[in-house]
């Protein structure tokens, strides 16, 4: 399953091996790192092993990943089902979310029934979307088993890579080159950043990451341009670009040189700049990239 929430993504694996019993279900004891004598410890080595092997950087244990990876375990012996979805409705995302995980990008790989990290492994292995997990782009792993009454193991590994914190002092700055790489490219004329436009950028970032979304209106019912000009800013064309839930300013500028529309307008006659960044509770960033031409066009 594939699921987008500001450009995040979510990707679930399943792989049953053995037979699910019937019985009543308790949960193995222990601290985390040891259940029913597996090594977990030893299973995020065996994934960094694998995305060795392929080249790929290895993946760091972190304690939030783990808490969601642990509860969903113990949900699933508890209940002895095989399943992404927790007892109460959860999903992977709820579940890292009430540890605090700010996340990007989120997978989750579970599996029963196996009595071993190796065995784990191979099952995963040897199902394409347990491998693609496991090989994907991510950055931090927690990881998780428990036993229930009858001695199955269930396992869960939780996939993560963290939303990237914006920086509003030195991104707008990255916004810029960003946009003029582009502008380069296209034979078209470099702009310079303004003062006042970046400005008014940054309110209306603020705005927007204090309302959770994106807006050309602020608590007034004003538009950018509508301030600029009660400020006394004159330029002969103007434009308004927003974005959410991307930190890199490259990319944020790639996704809007994918629409002509949008490509068009952003390489037209302007020469003047404004970015402003803000992150909200959840760290996603909202931009606001205001454009003027303040030139006589050629």
């Amino acid at each position: 399953m594939l699921l987008r929430p500001w450009d995040s993504t979510i990707t679930l694996a399943t792989v049953a091996i053995g037979v699910l019993v019937a019985a009543a279900a308790g949960v193995a004891s222990g601290d985390g790192s040891r259940v029913a004598g597996i090594d977990l410890d030893a299973l995020i080595k065996a994934h960094n092993r694998e995305r060795a092997m392929e080249k790929l950087p290895p993946l760091r244990p972190n304690p939030q990943l783990a808490e969601a990876a642990r509860d969903q375990a113990r949900d699933m012996a508890e209940h002895q089902k095989l399943s992404h979805e927790g007892s109460d409705g959860s999903d992977p995302a709820k579940r890292v979310k009430r540890h605090g995980y700010k996340y990007q990008e989120v997978g989750e790989n579970i599996a029963d029934g196996q009595d071993s990290v190796a065995e784990a492994m191979r099952s995963w292995m040897n199902s394409r979307p347990h491998r693609k997990n496991i090989l994907g782009d991510f950055t931090e792993i927690g990881a998780a088993v428990a036993a229930d009454a009858e001695k199955t193991n269930y396992w869960c590994v939780v996939f993560g890579r963290p939303l990237p914190k914006v920086d509003p002092s030195k991104d707008p700055a990255a916004m810029i080159a960003a946009l003029n790489e582009a502008r380069t490219a296209a034979k078209k004329t470099p702009v310079q950043e303004d003062p006042e436009l970046a400005r008014v950028a940054e309110t209306f970032a603020r705005e927007g990451a204090a309302g959770r979304k994106l807006t050309t209106k602020d608590r007034q019912g004003q538009n950018p341009f509508d301030v600029l000009k009660k400020q006394g800013y004159r330029a002969r064309k103007f434009a308004v670009y927003l974005a959410a839930g991307q930190a890199d300013p490259a990319k944020v500028v790639h996704s809007w040189l994918e629409r002509k529309a949008d490509r068009d307008e952003l390489l037209s006659a302007f020469d003047r700049v404004g970015v402003g960044v803000a992150a909200d509770e959840d760290e996603v960033p909202y931009w606001v990239v205001l454009l003027a031409s303040k030139q006589r066009e050629l």
